[in-house]
């Protein structure tokens, strides 16, 4: 019997040195400050910028995953992973200069240099300077509001011990891939933006979650039909009534592309799928 509560606290013993040991890991992977490079902007004021600026925030997801107003919402929550709920848009930015709202979007770090997780600053990175005055000139507009979502995002265990391997990476870069306007080429500007964050060019890809599949996009969007493509991004309806995710953001975020901007995103992944090798 006493070797079976020696085994019983000795077992108990590992699991706390455990949980310690991805406690401490992950707080330090949370923590650790990372050098990004600083970028002084002009912030627009005037109404058609800020406009601009609202319509690129959907464009970007931004107002995806903060909420429709930037009022903020929980985008999932499990016990043992954690809760994801990125914070009101007005409530971040009225403690944080221009320029760290700029950081944080593009380079995906707090104004402490810390990491964002669940941030989509490997695509955001590609904003460019004049589109990011826009958002954030948006952003000032916004007032806090007593509905604005007071959840926060944390991590459970499982959720600790993912950040501590790596699996839910951080997303602070310091890579320089913004261009001080809008390039000409919106087509591939655009795919940067927006569609990478979940898309890769020529090869299928997992999301985040470990789950979600997503198509090569460039011989995906290539084949389709021009009015069809318009369709599937205005309403999410293409080949099929709901194609989960992809629905919820082309309703969310990419009706709010014009037709020219659409025709030049297909005519740059045409241009991409025929550079692909054959199969």
């Amino acid at each position: 019997m006493r070797w079976i509560v020696r085994g019983l606290i000795g077992l108990a013993g590992l699991i706390v040195l455990a949980l310690v040991i991805v406690y401490a890991g992950s707080e330090w992977v949370m923590r650790k400050g990372h050098a990004v490079p600083e970028a002084q902007i002009a912030i627009p004021t005037d109404q058609a910028s800020i406009a601009e600026g609202a319509r690129m925030a959907r464009i970007a997801s931004c107002r995806d995953c903060h909420g429709p107003n930037g009022e903020g919402r929980i985008l999932f929550e499990v016990p043992m992973l954690g809760r994801v709920a990125p914070p009101p848009l007005a409530q971040v930015a009225a403690g944080m200069t221009d320029a760290e709202l700029v950081q944080a979007i593009r380079q995906g770090v707090h104004k402490d240099g810390s990491t964002l997780f669940i941030m989509p600053s490997h695509a955001l990175a590609h904003l460019s300077d004049d589109d990011t005055g826009r958002i954030v000139a948006w952003i000032r507009t916004l007032k806090p509001q007593p509905s604005d979502s007071k959840a926060t995002t944390s991590f459970g265990p499982l959720g600790r011990a993912l950040v501590l391997a790596g699996m839910l990476p951080a997303q602070a870069n310091s890579a320089k891939l913004s261009e001080a306007k809008r390039p000409a080429d919106t087509g591939r500007y655009f795919v940067d933006v927006a569609c990478a964050a979940c898309h890769k060019l020529q090869v299928d890809a997992v999301m985040e979650d470990g789950s979600t599949k997503v198509p090569a996009l460039a011989p995906m969007v290539a084949a389709y039909d021009p009015a069809k493509l318009k369709t599937l991004l205005r309403t999410g309806v293409g080949s099929k009534p709901d194609h989960g995710v992809m629905s919820e953001v082309a309703r969310g975020s990419f009706a709010w592309f014009t037709d020219q901007e659409i025709e030049a995103i297909q005519a740059y992944l045409k241009g991409e799928a025929a550079k692909a090798p054959p199969q």
